[in-house]
């Protein structure tokens, strides 16, 4: 009979994966809000964040930190499978691949591309699922509580800033979604690097 796959994960592989995802955050977030600075015409409240993919200036290091902040984070999926006990564990590590796979695609196809709005779209949806399959799965935490809410609120930052805030663009909500995202990996996920092995 094979053995459970976390029983094949050694400490020290976990561990250097538990760090690709933070990793992943930083580079991805971090180039996001370089490239709005390197942007002559990006504008938070009229814009997409999609626009600097499109802009000389910032496409390379927007485009560049998805592309790069996927690949490095893809060793923490491994880490989310290895642990995972149960179908809602596993579907956690499948959907945060595959919002790395979608934020992935979003660097290789910009704005104006067929694949572009099949990518993103993909990448907010799964992202936000993620969340919330993990914290259904962890209920009985405070982690998992925390994530179900980072997850609920990510979609939720999309009518809150288009009809209460009467946001023209969609620059915002995107951001909320990522930085969300990104809290779940760093903070709230079961394998965040600070949880004890």
């Amino acid at each position: 009979m094979p053995s459970h796959p976390s029983l094949d994960a050694s400490p020290q592989r976990r561990r250097v994966a538990r760090l690709t995802g933070p990793a992943a955050v930083v580079v991805t977030l971090g180039g996001i809000l370089a490239a709005t600075a390197l942007s002559p015409t990006f504008s938070w409240t009229t814009g997409a964040l999609s626009d600097l993919g499109v802009t000389p200036a910032s496409a390379w290091l927007f485009n560049g930190s998805l592309i790069v902040g996927g690949i490095v984070g893809t060793p923490y999926a491994w880490a989310l499978y290895s642990a995972a006990a149960d179908p809602l564990s596993r579907l956690r590590a499948a959907a945060y691949l595959l919002a790395l796979v979608a934020m992935t695609g979003v660097g290789l196809a910009p704005a104006g591309r067929p694949l572009h709005l099949p990518f993103a779209a993909t990448f907010f949806v799964v992202a936000a699922l993620t969340a919330i399959v993990d914290g259904v799965a962890r209920f009985r935490l405070a982690s998992g509580k925390l994530s179900v809410l980072a997850g609920v609120l990510a979609p939720a930052a999309w009518p809150v800033w288009t009809l209460l805030l009467d946001g023209r663009g969609i620059a915002v909500p995107e951001f909320v979604g990522a930085v969300l995202f990104g809290v779940w990996v760093v903070a709230l996920s079961p394998e965040r690097p600070m949880r004890p092995s």
